[in-house]
């Protein structure tokens, strides 16, 4: 058996549950007024987040901001000191090179009025008592041994601690 729409469950289920519609007379019927929708509300905790969002990526943006200036500045002076590696570099071999002594011989007969020794003027000195070397204490004592016992005591102490 087939179930049909016209059973007497079905028809108490509609006359109960849905209700009958009536049409307005003249065909003319009324809208409904539309229902404003809620706004949106923005919460506390929401604005709170976003704020703090916002103000740690600006201060990321400082931050890589002053760490691209502070790399720029350290290749700069990177730079700088290279060139003054290479001027110390080249003043050195300048340096070395300008201490001929040809140069400097030119240099003090010319500028300064120097002249070179005569061998009348060269005097050797003879010593007639030669150097001589004499030892005031020889032997070991007693307190030349305590004095050397007392100075190695006190290095082991010293380097233990």
């Amino acid at each position: 058996m087939r179930a049909s729409r016209e059973s007497v469950a079905y028809r108490e289920y509609e006359e109960r549950f849905i209700p009958a519609r009536s049409e307005p007379a003249g065909g003319l019927h009324a809208v409904p007024a539309q229902r404003r929708r809620k706004r949106a509300r923005l919460y506390p905790g929401v604005c709170t987040c976003l704020v703090v969002l916002a103000v740690a990526a600006v201060y990321i943006l400082f931050c890589h901001m002053q760490l691209t200036q502070l790399t720029a500045e350290v290749t700069a002076q990177a730079d700088r000191l290279d060139e003054l590696t290479a001027q110390n570099v080249s003043l050195s071999n300048k340096k070395v090179h300008s201490l001929n002594m040809d140069q400097v011989e030119a240099y003090a007969v010319g500028t300064l009025g120097m002249v070179k020794m005569d061998n009348s003027q060269i005097e050797y000195i003879e010593l007639v008592n030669p150097d001589s070397v004499t030892v005031t204490r020889s032997g070991v004592s007693l307190d030349t041994l305590l004095a050397g016992l007392v100075r190695s005591f006190s290095a082991v102490v010293e380097y233990i601690r």
